[in-house]
């Protein structure tokens, strides 16, 4: 017992010393002494790395805050793998790991595969042709067997079984290094989950691939038009000739795309997802001990194979600058890309560093000199270290009248800075404190702690050395920094100038198939014995209100509302007020101000400087009903912080520069977003079709009001917000009376509070009739929304909202989903839902999403009218939607900051206690009539309000005018201002 003790403390105490003196790894040895495994003391992320005997990775996490586990399985293969004359490969392969094996996915495999082999020769026959007719008579071909096999399989199997399971989390990712499947499931269900995923990677079949790969070239088209994303893929051709990194894209080629081979896929996945290249990361609720047993019990007769070993040409070094320009319908933007050391390399402790000195959010010489001092619209710089190179990466937006060459310039003097050491050495101490916090908080959720162990498996660099990147970090000293960027940043970069023009990209053509058979209510024996596997049932735990946050009262008006954090030393603090942007339109303008502004003692520089150095995070959010100040970060530092941001709210310096600076900034930015799809649909259309023509997007200040605003304003407007009503809301490591003594010193309150300002809120479109509005944008896409306003709310709908958003409209199993992209292969992206409101007195919204190709316009309208006025009805797809629900509200666990605003929530909803309580109650004795009847109610026979964005070239307005009646809507309508607005742009 002595023994043990001394040990304990041993270890305690190494834990205590390992950030000080640096972490050590140790090899150990499970309790039945079967299992090796390596651990850190001092990890916060309790990490251990197995290694089973036929090579495969087990990395295991224990976190007990939630009852879940997060899963990611990762191969060690990506789109830089991928054969050069087949690429997009890997991506391909992710997508068919969802459509099951020669157990699953298949009600009669024997006869499927008959026909899967027959679309396997045909598929090598059409790569291999290139007459047009021939390919299409072969491509028909394919469609027509792909059909006759498709009535022997079952869609989705794959997702049901993850919705039996209880997963919230479905998903993969392909990139660079590695092909990554996640999943976040109830950790009851581990030994079932583990039996899934086994069968998952034993036999994948590629199955209704041809539908599938539809979804690739609607993910290609999207990509086609992000300018963001050509950017990307010029600077990485750029900086590597030779390296797929460069020379290959993930989702691949429009020609390898047109002619994939599924042999190469087959032969891909042999190669490669073998044990030796793969890696099982569990991070949650889970017993280490046990855990390994059970992996090692479904996954330790994988074979004990290794995947071939990756090779790749140098690259010769760079010794000029490279200048591209490309055209996109989107703003102006330039990218400076340097090539640097990988993730392995000795120096990236530095590249990493060199990167928060350049951009940090906050003391950066970015932030100070560029971003902070408004010299141009938008600056940041990363790094992005890779297994075999890494890239340094600065990007910025013009100002009003500054072109691309000068916003370069710029950036490059920060450079010019590194490499002279004209910068503050306290950015070094304030990176290492800033990536202690990062640490803090992201080994705080086991789903951020999986993936952090996901990255060093998949770079192939030891955990124990991400640890002590902090400790190798302090050591680095100014002249390293300047001997670094003197290596690193010579003439030897890429410049990537982004110009707004015309996006002339080819798109992938959709060819001619016809919808396949779901079998949706089909099951396999796989599938139902997975089914009949229980386990014993996790309760739920409810917030008690009462309980759960503690109320107390600071001055009459203000009162308090406290969450201890009994998980670590952050903290978090609100100042929390019931008005924003209705009650004063210059509300916004205020608080963008005060983040560029000092006090009457300290620089804007020096304000953001401290709080970098101290671990500290501020900020204000202004909503159209509310507002906050929040200060976050390490609880040690909670007064200092406070005194800041109480000094910024009372003591803030006018500079009428600033403001004439931000004000040009402001109209330059509100002329990009003229020409920005995102927030022409996000923003514009997405508020007309639910407000109408007068909407919170474009009921804004004129740029004639904006220009006569004045600094004084502005300043007493920010003064006097803590004179008004609000509520202070803290979740932290100190005890409520500390709290209280605290802000009684810092937080100084006038005698009387002035009453929460009245705001207009806007109030929502009554759609009487079908109506189109349409938006032209020069893209390869088609965005299609059908928006409808409904009943205020009632905390009685809540649960049957919940229930047809999980089945009719939610995730990869929903009948949406698999009608609009399974079967009928029409979208990527295909969603529809009912907002639940956010508070008592506004409206459910009822929306149907599709993002498809222009060509596919009418053929998804008819899918999606099809839909709206006919609900297929599943009886066991609605037992797993059921099931999903009730196992989502079993597992979570709301805590810390979350119980503040779940209690905030309550009450917006005019209720005092947990809405999931009456959900979990009322789900159980729901039907799937219940769904039918609130689908019947708000969807079929409804009449909506539909947004169409696309290209006028390829939408006809006679196919527009078949929906209802259409009013193409101009800049003006979208964003209440329009090109005309502008003073012409200086060249």
């Amino acid at each position: 017992m002595r023994l043990k003790l001394l040990l304990l403390c041993i270890l305690i105490s190494s834990g205590m010393m390992a950030q000080k003196n640096g972490y050590m790894a140790f090899m150990r040895t499970s309790p039945d002494h079967k299992y090796k495994f390596t651990e850190v003391y001092g990890d916060p992320a309790k990490a251990r790395v197995y290694k089973l005997n036929n090579g495969l990775t087990v990395i295991l996490a224990e976190n007990h805050l939630e009852p879940q586990i997060m899963a990611l399985f990762a191969v060690k293969a990506g789109s830089k793998n991928d054969p050069a004359d087949h690429t997009g490969l890997a991506h391909y392969l992710e997508h068919m790991l969802f459509k099951g094996t020669d157990k699953f996915g298949t009600m009669d495999y024997v006869k499927e595969k008959v026909e899967l082999d027959k679309i396997d020769g045909l598929y090598e026959l059409y790569g291999q042709t290139t007459d047009e007719n021939s390919r299409k008579s072969i491509y028909h071909r394919i469609d027509s067997i792909s059909n006759v096999a498709s009535r022997y399989a079952i869609a989705n199997e794959y997702d049901k079984m993850m919705a039996d399971v209880g997963s919230r989390m479905t998903n993969a990712f392909t990139s660079f290094e590695n092909t990554t499947y996640m999943e976040n499931f109830p950790s009851n269900n581990l030994e079932k989950f583990l039996k899934i995923q086994k069968e998952r990677f034993r036999n994948p079949v590629l199955r209704l691939f041809h539908t599938e790969l539809e979804a690739v070239y609607e993910e290609k088209n999207i990509s086609l038009d992000n300018g963001d994303n050509k950017i990307f893929e010029a600077m990485f051709g750029s900086l590597f000739k030779n390296h797929p990194y460069g020379t290959q894209t993930t989702i691949g080629t429009i020609e390898h795309l047109k002619n994939p081979s599924l042999k190469e896929i087959r032969k891909y996945y042999q190669q490669n997802y073998v044990a030796g290249n793969m890696a099982i990361i569990l991070a949650g609720d889970l017993d280490p001990d046990e855990t390994i047993a059970l992996v090692d019990k479904y996954f330790g007769d994988m074979p004990a194979k290794n995947a071939p070993i990756f090779t790749f040409q140098a690259e010769s070094p760079i010794d000029s600058v490279t200048n591209i320009t490309l055209y996109t319908p989107d703003e102006e933007k330039v990218a400076i890309g340097y090539r640097m050391p990988s993730a392995l390399d000795s120096n990236a402790v530095v590249a990493n560093l060199i990167s928060a000195i350049l951009y940090n959010g906050k003391s950066g010489l970015i932030d100070q000199n560029l971003v902070n001092n408004q010299k141009v619209l938008e600056g940041y710089a990363f790094t992005y270290l890779l297994k075999d190179h890494g890239v340094c990466w600065l990007q910025g937006r013009p100002k009003d009248g500054q072109t691309l060459d000068q916003v370069k310039d710029l950036f490059l003097e920060q450079i010019s800075k590194l490499k002279r050491g004209d910068f503050d050495t306290s950015l070094i101490s304030g990176t290492v404190n800033n990536m202690k916090l990062a640490l803090i908080q992201q080994t705080e959720k086991a789903s951020n702690t999986a993936f952090l162990l996901h990255e060093s498996f998949v770079i192939g660099r030891p955990w124990v050395d991400y640890l002590n990147d902090m400790n190798a970090m302090a050591k680095v000293s100014k002249e390293d920094i300047m001997r670094f960027a003197a290596t690193y940043f010579q003439n030897n970069y890429t410049v990537i100038y982004k110009k707004t023009g015309s996006n002339e990209v080819a798109k992938v053509v959709k060819p001619e198939i016809h919808p396949v058979e779901l079998n949706r209510d089909a099951q396999s024996d796989f599938l139902k014995s997975m089914m009949a596997m229980t386990s014993t049932p996790i309760q739920p735990k409810f917030l008690d209100f009462d309980k759960d946050v503690v109320k107390s009262t600071l001055v009459k008006g203000v009162p308090i509302w406290y969450v201890p954090n009994t998980i670590n030393q952050l903290f978090n603090l609100y100042y929390k007020f019931d008005f924003g942007s209705t009650s004063n339109p210059k509300l916004q303008l205020a608080m963008d101000y005060l983040q560029y502004i000092g006090t009457t003692t300290k620089s804007n520089s020096d304000i953001n400087k401290q709080l970098y150095n101290l671990g500290l995070n501020w900020g204000v959010q202004v909503g159209e009903e509310e507002m906050y100040f929040y200060l976050s970060g390490l609880e040690e530092n909670f007064d200092k912080g406070v005194a800041i941001l109480e000094d910024l709210i009372n003591n803030p310096k006018a500079d009428k520069a600033v403001l004439t600076t931000m004000v040009d900034n402001l109209l330059k930015s509100r002329q990009d977003n003229l020409i920005n799809k995102d927030v022409m649909m996000s923003g514009g259309l997405q508020n007309y079709l639910k407000y109408g023509a007068k909407n919170p997007f474009n009921t804004i200040l004129t740029n004639d009001q904006l220009k006569k605003i004045t600094a004084e304003e502005l300043i007493a407007l920010i003064k006097s917000s803590t004179s008004i009503e609000h509520k202070v809301m803290y979740c932290g490591a100190r005890p409520l009376d500390q709290l209280n003594a605290s802000l009684r010193k810092a937080h100084k309150l006038p005698k009387i509070l002035a009453k929460t300002p009245m705001g207009k809120p806007f109030n929502p479109l009554m759609t009487s009739e079908n109506a189109v509005y349409f938006v032209n944008y020069d893209m390869v896409q088609a965005n299609i929304n059908f928006k409808s306003t409904e009943e205020v709310y009632n905390p009685a709908l809540e649960t049957v909202a919940r229930a047809f958003n999980e089945y009719y409209g939610g995730g990869m199993a929903s009948v949406v989903f698999q009608d609009i992209r399974e079967s009928r292969a029409l979208a990527y992206s295909a969603y529809s839902n009912i907002s639940i409101p956010a508070k008592k007195d506004k409206n459910f919204v009822a929306t149907f999403y599709v993002g498809t190709q222009a060509d596919k316009f009418n053929d998804a309208m008819g899918a999606i009218r099809n839909l709206l006025d006919n609900m297929p009805v599943l009886e066991k797809s609605w037992d797993l939607s059921k099931n999903a629900i009730l196992s989502e509200i079993q597992t979570q666990r709301i805590n810390k900051s979350g119980i503040l605003f779940s209690y905030e929530n309550a009450l917006n909803k005019g209720l005092n206690y947990d809405i999931r309580k009456d959900i979990y109650n009322n789900i159980q004795k729901m039907s799937l009539s219940d769904v039918q009847k609130f689908h019947a109610d708000h969807f079929k026979n409804q009449k909506w309000n539909i947004g169409i964005m696309g290209s006028s070239d390829k939408i006809k307005m006679d196919d527009l005018k078949k929906y209802g009646t259409v009013k193409v809507l101009s800049l003006k309508d979208l964003y209440g201002y329009d090109e005309s607005d502008f003073k012409p742009v200086k060249p």
